[in-house]
């Protein structure tokens, strides 16, 4: 039976101190320049010993891709020093620090405010949006894969001990994945096949430029989602994805992460509606045992993730690692009753929370009358959170 505090190591070499991630979660917290602010560096010194390895929070390889306010940068050599420092703060207890890499496609909304016209894989209408939208070029395509290469560089000279490719939450690369968002005719659209190109050349560049510039353990890993399936638009299911998997078996991945973004109720266990197995066990089933699968969504309590790494190799906290920073900490410390998994008006001066952060989840700034502002996560339900805006209204 997997433990929580079993050390973990990854394929080509790292080890973790235990099997709790941080999963990558945003902050709107970041300089208007894509630097990193010091609000983000108290907040992950905060989360250092909440778990082996922590994964920052999006940062864009292109400004093409900006999707949220406050989004950090790694698309210039300028931002190298915002970034090691990033890179300390996480690592300063002994957690693995990973660079979430992240282009938004057609949810660059930030871009768009900024000027831009964000770009797609094929030009269509996207009732979702309420701005245009233009086809990538395929001189375009290769620069953005080159981009993700030069990211990791820079996230190497940086210190960190690896990065995380982001293929999930309808951005750029699940954009090219989705047959409902991909309908070009060329090497990266059409087929399911060539539908994986755009991720597998990231992939393959990501990897070119690590054994080239990087350390012989550095870790290289992808988040993927679920399934893409709203309604009548079929963008993938566990098929499709358990297909990608078998490609992506014969990379240099490190770990695949599963995100179950839009699935709150159920997290890492939501089930497609044709089969009994959750999405966790049916991608358990098909992955090289040589990477690591992470599960995450809904853990929010050590009987969660317990269950969690019983199908999965790792569990990643997400809302839980905002309301309890010293998780695997206390879990050491053989504190188990300590944890906590729930927010109140007494915890929260001590949870470092950003005020970007605190300012979608407690006064809902996310939002303009019923619309979602450009660069905001619509709807972040946190346990306890009632009791914390009705404190902030008296």
């Amino acid at each position: 039976m997997n433990k929580l505090l079993d050390k973990v190591t990854f394929k080509h070499g790292a080890v973790l101190n235990n099997r709790i991630v941080m999963a990558p979660m945003v902050t709107w917290a970041g300089t208007d320049d894509g630097d990193v602010s010091q609000e983000q560096l108290d907040y992950y010194k905060a989360r250092a010993e909440v778990g082996g390895m922590i994964i920052t929070e999006a940062t864009y390889v292109d400004e093409a891709g900006i999707a949220f306010k406050g989004e950090i940068g790694v698309s210039n050599d300028k931002y190298l020093s915002g970034l090691t420092k990033l890179a300390n703060t996480i690592k300063s207890h002994g957690a693995k620090a990973i660079l979430q890499l992240h282009h938004g496609g057609r949810q660059a909304a930030i871009y768009y405010d900024r000027g831009g016209i964000p770009v797609v894989p094929s030009k269509k209408d996207y009732p979702f949006i309420d701005y245009p939208v233009r086809e990538i070029t395929q001189e375009e395509i290769l620069r953005v894969i080159k981009e993700f290469g030069d990211a990791t560089i820079r996230a190497i000279k940086a210190g960190f001990d690896g990065v995380e490719i982001h293929g999930a939450n309808h951005y750029l690369l699940q954009q090219f994945f989705s047959a409902y968002s991909n309908e070009r005719t060329d090497w990266y659209g059409g087929s399911l096949v060539n539908r994986m190109n755009f991720m597998l050349d990231i992939i393959n560049e990501v990897s070119k430029v690590t054994k080239e510039f990087g350390k012989k353990d550095f870790i290289i890993g992808l988040r993927i989602s679920q399934q893409e399936i709203h309604g009548s638009n079929f963008g993938f299911g566990w098929k499709e994805n358990s297909e990608l998997i078998k490609r992506l078996n014969k990379t240099d991945l490190d770990y695949v992460h599963i995100s179950a973004m839009g699935n709150a109720v159920d997290g890492w266990r939501a089930t497609p509606s044709d089969k009994e197995e959750n999405f966790t066990e049916l991608y358990a089933k098909v992955i090289d045992p040589s990477i690591k699968l992470i599960a995450c969504g809904n853990i929010l309590t050590v009987k969660d993730a317990n269950a969690a790494i019983q199908v999965a190799d790792l569990a990643a906290l997400a809302r839980e690692a905002l309301m309890e920073p010293e998780f695997a900490k206390k879990l050491l410390e053989n504190k188990k009753d300590k944890i906590v998994s729930e927010i109140s008006p007494e915890r929260l001066k001590n949870l470092k929370w950003p005020s970007g952060l605190f300012d979608v989840i407690i006064k809902g700034e996310g939002w303009q009358g019923d619309i979602p502002k450009h660069g905001y996560v619509t709807d972040v339900p946190m346990p306890g959170d009632e009791s914390v805006i009705q404190y902030q209204r008296n």
